[in-house]
């Protein structure tokens, strides 16, 4: 029989009453000046964000009432950087490399021979894992995996697979991040630079091979991350249906919201260990309020990657 398939995305509240200004500008790397590919912007206290494109340029709209808020500036292999929002175009943003991305990175040159697959999703209810913001900032999905003791004293993390759901595929790019763990299963420092991804609308699945033979996981295990880039290319329009108020009759509203949906699964809470980034960073997906009433209690959303160690 059929398993039924859910979306995932969760939509956010519409402002119609305070004027709009747009706001742009370049981030760029301190030290050589060069533009910071996808960099994500973010004002935490509005829970509204975008991403740089590939050139570094950014441009967002901004309502009045956030002018003089926190703007958060953040980018793998740079320091966070924050300062104050105002009306402004063609703004120049310099972020300092970071030292220690630069001494996380493990990856391996040797030949590996001894494989194992991890994951099996066969059975279990399938879901599209859009934007839990609601396409208002960049957000990223995060699945742990243990080191496997029975593959040898070293792993190496050598392809993932990362699916997508049918019913929203769409040309679009992302991230793909391996993160270590600590030791309470939470994510940590990214072990690779991050992968930049192309899927095509007509993609089920992408195979991503790691750098060179593989990337070292830590003893507490790593965690596979899958980031939304908030930028034109990925942008896809939908129609809501929304009733505004008792008053007013229903309203057909456009809005944005950006492509890839992931493919994911539901899971039992107490085997889960996925998290999605928030603008106060990792959350437990457990936390994230269930917008089906047929998710059972004990039940979490998580995402369907599948992972290729080796020894």
């Amino acid at each position: 029989m059929r398993k039924p398939t859910i979306i995932l995305i969760i939509f956010f509240h519409l402002s119609l009453t305070y004027a709009q200004k747009n706001i742009s500008g370049t981030i760029l790397n301190a030290e050589t000046k060069a533009p910071i590919a996808y960099a994500h912007l973010i004002i935490p206290s509005e829970k509204r964000g975008t991403t740089t494109d590939k050139k570094g340029n950014f441009e967002f709209t901004i309502f009045d009432k956030w002018v003089g808020k926190e703007l958060k500036i953040s980018c793998v292999g740079f320091e966070d950087k924050r300062i104050v929002l105002r009306r402004k175009k063609g703004l120049l943003i310099y972020m300092k490399p970071s030292l220690e991305f630069l001494n996380s990175v493990h990856i391996t040159h040797k030949e590996r021979q001894k494989r194992k697959r991890v994951n099996s999703f066969r059975g279990k209810k399938i879901i599209g894992l859009g934007n839990f913001s609601g396409g208002a900032y960049p957000s990223m999905f995060a699945r742990y995996y243990p080191f496997l003791k029975k593959l040898g004293d070293e792993n190496y993390v050598e392809e993932v697979t990362v699916g997508f759901f049918k019913e929203g595929k769409h040309d679009a790019k992302f991230r793909l991040r391996i993160l270590s763990a600590t030791a309470d299963k939470m994510p940590g420092e990214d072990l690779v630079d991050p992968i930049l991804v192309d899927v095509t609308y007509k993609q089920g699945k992408v195979k991503v091979s790691m750098p060179f033979n593989g990337v070292e996981v830590p003893k507490e295990g790593f965690f596979v991350v899958v980031e939304h880039l908030f930028i034109k290319e990925n942008i896809v329009e939908e129609t809501v249906h929304l009733q505004l108020n008792d008053s007013v009759q229903m309203r057909d509203i456009k809005q944005k919201r950006y492509a890839p949906i992931f493919k994911g699964v539901v899971e039992k809470i107490d085997e889960s260990f996925s998290y999605y980034m928030s603008v106060n960073g990792w959350k437990k997906v457990g936390r994230l309020k269930m917008p089906r009433s047929n998710f059972k209690k004990n039940e979490v959303v998580a995402p369907a990657f599948k992972v290729k160690l080796i020894n």
